[in-house]
């Protein structure tokens, strides 16, 4: 177990666990992706990455869409059930077209209307899975920030987890709930911090 894994540092926060491993790593998969679902578009960024999408759609199945373009014009997403009225030729006002695409989403697949052989792509942040012995570092692109919300995410379930394995145990379900609310409002104080120190610039330059 490496010195900066998931599990040491949850240790920093915690002192001791008494879950196991398997239960840590699956906290730390559910942590990472409730805290990508959460954050702002603009926030992600730096995590994201792009798969192209052809007549035959694009395989997303485990991640959050920031957003779908084609030929350089922003795709909207439309219900898969409604897709007829959209098709191109149909005569319909909603018809899409070069320069107003839309995409819709089916069977784990993005498609994007009209349908393009290149130059239509769909930027997304896939959910990592992250075991109790992982380095974060690894999590390519995330902050140190987001890094660090998603262990104090992970303690905070871990802790959870644990008061059920003391409830005839008075004192030690105590103090197993205290450590669970004081680590409740640090994560609820470092996610506020975290965006509202991201939101200080965009308001600076509205301002000037």
């Amino acid at each position: 177990m490496g010195a900066t894994s998931v599990k040491s540092r949850i240790l920093d926060l915690l002192s001791d666990v008494v879950i196991d491993n398997t239960a840590i790593g699956q906290f730390a998969t559910d942590a990472a992706k409730e805290i990508i679902n959460v954050l702002p578009d603009e926030m992600l960024w730096s995590m994201s990455t792009t798969t192209n999408v052809t007549g035959s759609g694009a395989a997303i199945t485990s991640a959050r869409i920031l957003s779908v373009s084609r030929n350089g014009y922003m795709s909207r997403e439309i219900p898969f059930s409604d897709v007829a009225r959209y098709e191109p030729n149909s005569g319909s006002i909603y018809e899409a077209t070069a320069k107003s695409p839309v995409y819709y989403k089916k069977a784990g697949k993005v498609f994007i209307l009209p349908t393009a052989s290149s130059g239509a792509t769909v930027e997304h942040v896939n959910y990592p899975t992250i075991a109790f012995n992982d380095d974060l570092t690894s999590f390519v692109g995330a902050p140190d920030e987001i890094e660090h919300l998603i262990i104090m995410k992970t303690a905070i379930k871990a802790r959870l987890s644990e008061l059920n394995e003391f409830q005839d145990d008075t004192e030690e379900h105590n103090l197993k709930m205290a450590d669970l609310q004081l680590l409740q409002r640090e994560y609820e104080g470092a996610l506020g911090t975290f965006l509202a120190g991201f939101s200080k610039p965009e308001q600076t330059r509205e301002e000037q």
